[in-house]
């Protein structure tokens, strides 16, 4: 895949495949801060130390607190999603405006497992029994910035292009009540629910064949024994970022020779319009 130069690139290559990645984005100086940051929190994923507030009434929480140096950079951090010119793009992919939803930062140690194996997002992270089903626009677009060099078995992300067409379907089906819901976080369990017989055939109205079978030869490595499992891997070095639609399948590889630093900026669509 050749990789984008400008903003508009940037969108096209999301649409398309799903994700895409930008190579020194940041600047040695925002560079220089983010690393400062990220390290004085030093907290791991989801950690509410490294989730910044975007809504009026959090951030008022905060000042009663007086968590003054958390909102400065939680400002700062906003400050350079708009330098950076983040929610255009988001707002490119979707062809709808575009919303910041989440902000957050951390600090993965290293590690001989995978920071998260394959799967895809928003699918009731495996659940058997889903009482309410997600609208599947609901997806976010996401941008993570590394702050660290990530590659194979260092903690990059991998993502099997083209997957998100897939699993949009899917949930549109089941979201529309079409088809049954059968659990398809994982990839395994998302092969299995694609193969399903009415499933298979909902897809095949919704997109076209060569897109199926492109992901279910892309995924297959899944059902193999030490298969090779890097083809999809997304180096990037420090001050670079993926951008891609978290609905595709995907994984964060193992940590095992250095910490992985992120700064993650998540868009979902604006309800207000």
């Amino acid at each position: 895949m050749n990789y984008p130069s400008n903003l508009s690139e940037i969108s096209k290559k999301v649409k398309n495949f799903g994700v895409t990645k930008k190579d020194s984005w940041i600047n040695q100086e925002d560079i220089k801060k983010t690393k400062y940051i990220i390290e004085k929190i030093n907290c791991t994923k989801g950690d509410n130390r490294g989730i910044f507030t975007l809504n009026l009434k959090s951030k008022i929480i905060e000042i009663i607190k007086f968590k003054f140096e958390k909102i400065s950079y939680g400002k700062y951090f906003i400050n350079l999603s708009k330098k950076l010119g983040l929610k255009k793009i988001a707002d490119e992919i979707f062809d709808f405006p575009a919303k910041l939803t989440r902000v957050d930062c951390y600090n993965n140690p290293i590690s001989d497992a995978p920071v998260l194996d394959w799967h895809v997002d928003n699918a009731y992270s495996g659940q058997k029994t889903v009482d309410k089903f997600l609208n599947p626009e609901e997806a976010s677009i996401k941008f993570f910035f590394y702050l660290s060099d990530v590659y194979t078995d260092n903690g990059c992300l991998s993502y099997i292009p083209k997957s998100h067409l897939v699993a949009f379907a899917l949930r549109k089906g089941i979201y529309e009540k079409t088809i049954k819901y059968t659990p398809y976080w994982k990839l395994s369990e998302l092969r299995k629910t694609i193969l399903i017989k009415e499933n298979f055939n909902y897809l095949k109205s919704n997109l076209s064949q060569e897109i199926i079978d492109d992901f279910l030869s892309s995924s297959e490595f899944i059902e193999k024994e030490n298969s090779n499992h890097t083809k999809y891997d997304l180096p990037v070095k420090c001050g670079g970022a993926i951008i891609f639609d978290e609905g595709g399948a995907h994984r964060g590889s193992k940590l095992l020779k250095t910490n992985r630093l992120a700064l993650r900026y998540f868009f979902k669509r604006d309800k207000k319009f």
